[in-house]
């Protein structure tokens, strides 16, 4: 009830202010922004040009005297003591506008045949933007350039990458990422970012959060329908402010082109992937994505379908230490077979200027999944063979087919022109039963038939609000954000005498927030938020009473960041950034369920409800020049959780569950990334390396204290990035390229072997405006891509080789009609809380 009544007090907020938000929208006088030069540049129809360099010259000598970048809504400032001069305002697909200021206006006027600026391709059209005083907002409109966007060549004047108060932010449009293919494969080549175990991740970060024009990305297969020629640019933000929830991390944000006009508009998305070394390694795509504009409305609608496999081959050593020690060796079969399909369908209606209000619905659908596991093992005991066993298991969709749902309602605008509201509710459920059958065959001692079922079901319901408003030469953003989880876990088992379960979870998460940036010149950036979270969380086994715990946790969460500019002489200016925040990590609730599940005779798994979240601290260093990049990131974690081995009994049974270590884990990456371009060559090069320090005291009865010290040191783990990119005439575009990574530890694995993934790309482009796309491109083609591990439990060690089913070709096409994206502005609640169900 406490949980309803703030929701319904919220909702109330809501719906009186769009009322008077729509009231006030007006007569609100023009936004306001701050600096000696300001103003909002905007395309022929009067939309907003986000992303346009706009710079100043000095009269003497046209050297840059500073510079900056719109925002989204088209605005900008410039704070410099230079008041005479010409500014310079540049877009990609635009005519570049050059605009006296001061005393060179009044003499430009006077003469303007005199005054003719040109650029190494074409003559600008020179304009004056009405009074340029200091108190009053310049208009600057830009005219389309339909020769730039038929192809013709041009020179990118805007850096390719900036540092922003948070991350590092990366201009797709106009550079050889723009034909990339996916916005997964953007991604993949996006500074800052790293293919890992466990798919995209941020460098020493882990997996982002993703957010495309504000939404979040709760779908992958989402990242695999935006197409890269949509994608305006990409920001890897390290340091995720006080709005975020403490658990992110990591955030990536994509910015999609805004295209403008009213009709019909669809894009149509197919693809074929196969793999070279198992024939059934086949994965179809297909997506459909459909837009209608009119007004101010907006309607899109959307459905996808995906056919996922995978097939591992693994050699297994495994070594339990107790009153006798167990061996066992074998080999490893497993197959996996899933087809999903996707939906979403959603509106968006400008109510004002700068006022919108929208919702928008998701669902998805496990059709069918099927993984097939063989494993044949021989177990020794002190060295004699007992037992030679062959375990065949089937798992697949319950009773019924898993299915999950999800809605964002929100509004957002400025009253006024200057009082922000962005507020959002989120609903989000989801269903999902497992049934698993082994049948095992034993040449030494018994067979048996062990069958089990789980079944679960979750809801979220989350609202948040945020706020802003300008104070001084900066920002201030402050708001709430309240989620309500419930969870309930069903597990049953025939064939051995283990405990079913009954669980039921509950967490309610209360949180309040504040930041203000600001941009002092001379000095440079500055931003600083505190983030406040009190969560109630509970666990219930109806079956196992002994289990049941109640908990409540009430903690502050800094953050901080500093930005400026070093001006290096001839060498050009460097960009710093440096940035700390305070972070923690929730186990998922599958890791709190105690439930024992059953993998294979001598190999039982189970959640832990006793599981303490980590706590981190994060510092981070950015450094920039022309297109170089340094960045440093060091973690210190406690209360780490780490998956953990130990014996179960004295039979040669080893249960596998999550665990807190009580040392904490220090982590470091440190990479270099290097984009240079060189005529129709382009490069994308990261390397870098990544230290860890720990020490883990781990039973062992091997010892007499009957605790053996477990390091996970000294052998830090490098890495490279490196591809190449040939985009040529005629639309064609050629890639090669490779991932690289050495023998090292991470967390409590080593990782023995060198991983290596070589990749290939041919792509081409047809008709006038490149809207059909034909691409072929190749992963794994050395079929180097695996990692192989030993790890030290302390009484149990483990050692297993890997070979994956990744070298693979794949075939896509794109074409999109009259493309449109959609205006969708809703940024969600909840958004980590649907990762964690």
């Amino acid at each position: 009830m406490k949980a309803q009544g703030i929701i319904i007090a919220t909702a109330m907020f809501f719906i009186a202010t769009v009322m008077s938000s729509a009231v006030l929208a007006a007569e609100r006088p023009a936004p306001s922004v701050m600096g000696d030069w300001r103003g909002k540049v905007v395309d022929e129809s009067g939309e907003p040009v986000a992303y346009a360099n706009v710079a100043v010259l000095a009269k003497a000598d046209s050297a840059v005297v500073c510079g900056t970048v719109t925002e989204e809504d088209g605005t900008f400032y410039i704070s410099t003591r230079e008041t005479d001069g010409i500014m310079v305002v540049a877009m990609l697909g635009y005519k570049t506008q050059y605009l006296p200021l001061g005393e060179s206006a009044a003499s430009l006027q006077e003469a303007p045949a005199k005054n003719a600026i040109t650029t190494t391709k074409k003559t600008a059209e020179i304009e004056a933007a009405g009074n340029t005083a200091e108190t009053e907002e310049m208009l600057i409109t830009l005219q389309e350039d339909t020769a730039m966007l038929e192809g013709a060549a041009v020179e990118a004047t805007m850096p390719v990458t900036k540092l922003t108060g948070e991350g590092m932010q990366t201009t797709v449009r106009g550079s050889v990422l723009e034909n990339a293919g996916s916005a997964k494969d953007v991604l993949a080549k996006t500074p800052g970012m790293i293919q890992g175990q466990d798919g995209l991740e941020v460098i020493g970060k882990g997996s982002p959060l993703v957010y495309i024009n504000g939404h979040k990305v709760t779908d992958k297969s989402e990242l695999e329908r935006l197409q890269s020629n949509e994608i305006q640019s990409v920001e890897v933000i390290t340091n995720p402010g006080a709005q975020y929830d403490a658990t992110v991390r990591s955030v990536v944000r994509i910015k999609t082109i805004r295209r403008q006009g009213d009709g019909f508009s669809f894009s149509l998305d197919a693809s074929d992937e196969q793999s070279l070394t198992w024939k059934k390694g086949n994965d179809p795509f297909g997506a459909f994505n459909a837009n209608y504009r009119t007004g101010g409305v907006d309607i899109f609608a959307g459905v996808n379908y995906g056919r996922y496999t995978q097939q591992q081959i693994s050699y297994l050593e495994k070594a339990t230490f107790g009153n006798n020690l167990f061996e066992d060796k074998g080999d490893l079969l497993s197959e996996f077979i899933g087809n999903n399909i996707y939906g979403n369908a959603g509106v968006n209606w400008q109510i004002a200027d700068d006022h919108f209000l929208g919702g928008k619905v998701e669902w998805g659908r496990k059709l069918s999944q099927n993984n097939r596991t063989v494993v044949n093992d021989n177990v020794f005991e002190n060295g004699v063979e007992i037992d030679r066993l062959t375990t065949i298991s089937e798992d697949s969709n319950g009773s019924a087919k898993p299915y999950n749902i999800g809605a964002n309602v929100y509004y957002n605008g400025l009253v006024k022109g200057k009082f922000g509201i962005d507020i959002n509710f989120d609903y989000y459920g989801s269903k999902d039963g497992t049934r698993s059958v082994s049948a095992e065959t034993s040449e030494m001692t018994h067979d048996a038939a062990i069958e089990s079922n789980s079944r679960g079901s979750s809801q979220m319901y989350a609202a948040k609000a945020v706020f802003s408003y300008p104070i001084w030469k900066g920002q201030l953003q402050f708001g709430t954000e309240e989620t309500f989880s419930r969870r309930t876990d069903n597990y049953t088992i025939e064939g051995i005498e283990l405990p079913a379960s009954q669980a039921k979870v509950r967490e309610d998460n209360y949180a309040g927030f504040a930041s203000y940036g600001c941009d002092i010149p001379k000095f440079g950036q500055l931003s600083a938020g505190i983030r406040y979270e009190y969560i109630h969380y509970s666990y219930e086994d109806a079956i196992t009473p002994a289990n049941n715990l109640q908990r409540n946790y009430s903690n502050w969460f800094p953050s901080a960041s500093y930005s400026t500019r070093i001006n290096a002489g001839k060498a050009g200016p460097i960009q710093l950034m440096v940035n700390y925040s305070a972070k923690t990590k929730r186990p998922g609730y599958a890791n709190l369920s105690s439930a024992i599940r059953y993998n294979s005779r001598y190999i039982w798994q189970s959640g832990n409800a006793q599981l303490q979240p980590e706590r981190s601290h994060d510092v981070s260093l950015m450094a920039l020049w022309k297109f170089i990049t340094l960045t440093v990131n060091y973690t210190r974690t406690d209360n780490a959780i780490l998956v953990w081995s130990a014996p179960y009994g004295d039979e040669g049974v080893v249960l596998v569950k999550p665990e807190n270590i009580k040392t904490p884990m220090r982590n470091m990456a440190v990479y270099l990334n290097f984009r240079p371009t060189i005529g129709p060559w382009t490069m994308n090069y990261t390397v870098g390396v990544q230290p860890q320090w720990l020490t883990i005291n781990a039973p062992d009865p091997r010892e007499e204290s009957g605790v053996r010290q477990t390091k996970f040191n000294g052998k830090p783990t490098f890495f490279a990035q490196l591809f190449d990119t040939f985009k040529v005439k005629g639309g064609w575009q050629f890639e090669v390229g490779g991932s690289l990574m050495t023998k090292g530890y991470m967390q409590n694995l080593y990782m023995k072997n060198v991983y290596f993934n070589l990749t290939a790309a041919i792509q081409k482009s047809f008709l006038k405006d490149g809207s059909l796309v034909l691409r072929l491109e190749g992963h794994d083609l050395a079929h180097t891509a695996h990692f192989d591990i030993d790890t030290d439990f302390g009484s149990h060690t483990i050692k297993q080789n890997n070979i994956f089913s990744s070298q693979c070709i794949k075939f896509s096409l794109r074409y999109n009609f009259n493309t449109a994206q959609s205006k969708y502005r809703g940024t969600g609640a909840g958004a980590d809380e649907k990762a964690r169900m």
